[in-house]
């Protein structure tokens, strides 16, 4: 039985750093030495949390003075574009959890705007009760502005690659790295790829599709626990059927063959894989035929998420191709996904919305992952 109580330990250790510090002072050096934005509020919901202290990081991120903030409610923050959506989960998070992780647009005391993280906690008294709030903010603009340049410049290369494999380059034997660099690059700004317990800022804070550089709107979403399920919505792109994918020809005849090709090459696999159970061998070549599926689809830009995903799978699959205990009925389950999906778009050609099953197709992905993460 495991007796370690993290807690209690680090009571002790506390303990023994006030014998050479008072709890005001080190408070002190603390909020005032850090350098994150730091505000510390009541915890008075009616009059919207007004603010007791806030260090000269948080006053230079806002414009405003400290004397100007003091008893002033952090509503003064908000403004047009702030997510009410994300506001209107604070309290509640704070009452029942203690504790809110989100981002939204603050507006700082001259009007402009700047993309923050929140990440605020409760202050409780000797008696358990919530006397305060204290909350770490995080400027993210800097960040907006790196993954604008990391999205463009992708952009620019991918068209590169595409052009050049057009003309019948491949880039020598590099091809292969320019490709996976790509993909990496498409995985960092692809919000849709992340598992749900492993949602990061980061993806849901800058879309495809980015608003003007004045602009705001949509830019940013909760990331507050109780909303992680709801990250499904952003699988849910504006319905489009087959009839209309394929009026602008989107991807050539050869990589449709290759897809149809792969798709029955997969049957067989994991047919055997379903009559006989494990097998090193085919998990290997199970893997190999989704990264051919992967690299077609990947220049689809349609179905960007799908490839992404099943390069994913892919990858995780070949790392554990030697590990028996692998959960076959997921995969199998994600690999009729993947058929159907793709049947539906690429042969049958009669999907009514060809986004629909690339949705399935990535939460089994998501799925699988997670259950390859726990048991293997």
């Amino acid at each position: 039985m495991n007796t370690h109580d993290p807690s209690m330990e680090e009571t002790l250790f506390f303990g023994q750093l006030m014998e050479s510090s008072s709890p005001i002072e080190l408070l002190k050096q603390i909020l005032m030495n850090s350098q994150h934005a730091i505000v510390v509020t009541d915890a008075d919901r009616d009059h919207g949390y007004r603010v007791v202290y806030a260090n000269q990081v948080f006053c230079r991120q806002t414009g405003y003075e400290l004397a100007e903030l003091i008893g002033q409610s952090t509503s003064i923050l908000q403004g047009p574009k702030s997510n009410r959506r994300v506001l209107a989960r604070l309290s509640p998070a704070l009452e029942k959890n203690g504790y809110f992780y989100g981002s939204s647009v603050n507006y700082r005391k001259d009007g402009s705007m700047y993309p923050v993280e929140w990440n605020i906690s409760a202050i409780t008294n000797d008696a358990g009760e919530v006397t305060h709030y204290i909350s770490l903010q995080k400027d993210l603009t800097n960040m907006r502005r790196l993954v604008r340049q990391i999205r463009d410049s992708t952009e620019v290369f991918k068209q590169f690659y595409l052009d050049s494999l057009g003309k019948g380059s491949r880039f020598g034997s590099g091809s292969d790295s320019v490709l996976k660099a790509l993909k990496r690059s498409a995985k960092l700004l692809n919000g849709r790829l992340k598992l749900k317990d492993n949602v990061e800022l980061f993806q849901d804070a800058f879309p495809y599709q980015e608003p003007e550089e004045d602009k705001f709107d949509e830019l940013f979403f909760d990331l507050d626990e109780a909303s992680a399920g709801e990250a499904d919505q952003r699988l849910n792109k504006q319905a489009l059927s087959a009839e209309e994918f394929w009026a602008d020809s989107p991807i050539e005849e050869d990589d449709v063959e290759s897809i149809v090709g792969a798709l029955s090459e997969l049957e067989s696999e994991t047919g055997l894989i379903e009559l006989n159970g494990y097998s090193e061998a085919r998990f290997k070549n199970v893997a190999r035929l989704y990264k051919e599926l992967a690299n077609t689809l990947y220049f689809c830009i349609e179905f960007n998420d799908g490839a992404l995903m099943i390069d994913e799978v892919a990858e995780r699959l070949d790392a554990q191709a030697t590990n028996s205990s692998f959960p076959i009925e997921f995969l199998l389950m994600f690999n009729k996904d993947i058929s159907s999906w793709l049947n539906e778009v690429f042969v049958e050609k009669q999907a009514d919305n060809v986004f629909a099953g690339e949705s399935n197709a990535i939460m089994a992905g998501e799925q699988l992952l997670s259950l390859i993460g726990k048991e293997c």
